[in-house]
C-alpha cells in the first residue's frame, strides 16, 4: 500500500473494479494531478451527494482537465456501497490525473473520525495559520498545507485551523469552513476567496429558511473578540461550534447556533430518506 493512501472497509474501486482492500498496490504517477470528494456515508447513503458530484465536475473544469463520464462515478459509488454497506464512514473519490485527459478513478473509504458528544456540546479548540490556497474554489491536493496543518493540530492538541490570509481576514478551515455569529446575525467569507464546502452550502440554505440574516465577508482578525459564537461546517463535523479561537472564548451553546444544528440534522435524515426513495 501507498504509504499516502489509507483504505479502510472490505473494497474499492478502481477504474470501475471492485477489488478487496487487502489487494490494494496502487501507484501513483510522478506529476499526477489529484481532483477529489469526500462524502460522508451514513446507513450505506452518500450525503447531499448531487451537490458533491456537481462540485466534483465544477473543479475539473476550473482545472480545464477532461471530464469524466459522471453517470459512470455514481453507478461505481452505488455498486461499492451495495457490495460494501456501512452504518457511517466517510468515502473518498479520487480523480488521478496523469495528464489533462487520461485519469485513473479511485473510490475508497478512508479511516473517520466525528467529534465527540462532548465536542458537540462544549465546542472544539481552533487555531490561527497563515497561509493561502492557490486555487481554493477547485479541491485539488495540497500536501504542504494539509501537512503544516496536521502539525499544527498534533502539537497545540486543537480540533481544526483557520487560515488567514495575507491581508489578516479568516477565509476557511484546513478541511472546513467557518462561520461567526454576532446579534443573531452570520458571517461567513464569500465563496471567492474558499473552497465552497457541501455542509457550507447546505447551512447557508438553512439560515434564510430560518429567517436570520447572513453576511458573506471575512472576518478580520483583529475583529475575532467581537463575535459572540463561531462555528465549523464540513464533511466530518457537520455543523461544530468553536469554543476557542487561540486566546478567544465563544458561546457554543447560542440559541441561534443551537436552532441551526437542529434543523441540520433534519436536512440530513431527509436527505437518507430521499437517497433511499422512501417517502418523507
Amino acid at each position: 500500500m501507498d504509504g499516502k493512501i489509507k483504505l479502510v472497509e472490505h473494497f474499492f474501486i478502481l477504474n470501475g473494479q471492485t477489488i478487496g482492500t487487502s489487494s490494494f498496490a496502487y501507484q501513483f504517477p510522478a506529476e499526477s494531478k489529484i481532483v477529489y470528494e469526500v462524502i460522508r456515508v451514513k446507513n450505506s447513503t452518500p450525503l447531499f451527494f448531487e451537490h458533491h458530484m456537481e462540485r466534483l465536475m465544477n473543479s475539473i473544469r476550473i482545472l480545464n482537465f477532461e471530464l469524466p463520464q459522471l453517470q459512470t462515478i455514481k453507478e461505481q459509488i452505488k455498486n461499492l456501497l451495495d457490495k460494501n454497506p456501512i452504518a457511517e464512514n466517510n468515502l473518498r473519490i479520487s480523480l488521478i490525473y496523469k495528464n489533462s485527459s487520461t485519469l485513473d478513478t479511485l473510490i475508497y473509504f478512508v479511516p473517520s473520525t466525528y467529534p465527540t458528544e462532548i465536542q458537540k456540546q462544549e465546542g472544539v479548540e481552533v487555531k490561527l495559520l497563515k497561509a493561502n490556497r492557490d486555487n481554493p474554489n477547485a479541491k485539488v491536493e495540497n500536501t504542504l498545507l494539509r501537512e503544516t496543518a496536521n502539525r499544527i493540530i498534533a502539537e497545540s492538541n486543537c480540533y481544526e485551523v483557520l487560515l488567514v490570509n495575507d491581508q489578516g481576514f479568516i477565509t476557511e478551515g484546513s478541511r472546513s469552513n467557518v462561520f461567526f455569529i454576532k446579534d443573531n446575525t452570520f458571517y461567513t467569507a464569500p465563496l471567492s476567496m474558499v473552497l465552497g464546502g457541501i455542509t457550507r452550502l447546505v447551512v447557508i440554505d438553512l439560515i434564510g429558511k430560518l429567517g436570520f440574516k447572513l453576511i458573506e465577508k471575512p472576518v478580520n482578525i483583529h475583529e475575532i473578540g467581537s463575535f459572540d459564537s463561531a462555528f465549523l461546517t464540513g464533511t466530518s463535523p457537520s455543523v461544530l461550534p468553536i469554543s476557542k479561537i487561540d486566546e478567544f472564548s465563544f458561546n457554543a451553546s447560542s440559541k441561534a447556533l443551537q436552532i441551526l444544528i437542529s434543523e441540520y440534522n433534519e436536512a440530513i435524515k431527509k436527505d437518507i430518506s430521499t437517497f433511499k426513495g422512501k417517502p418523507i
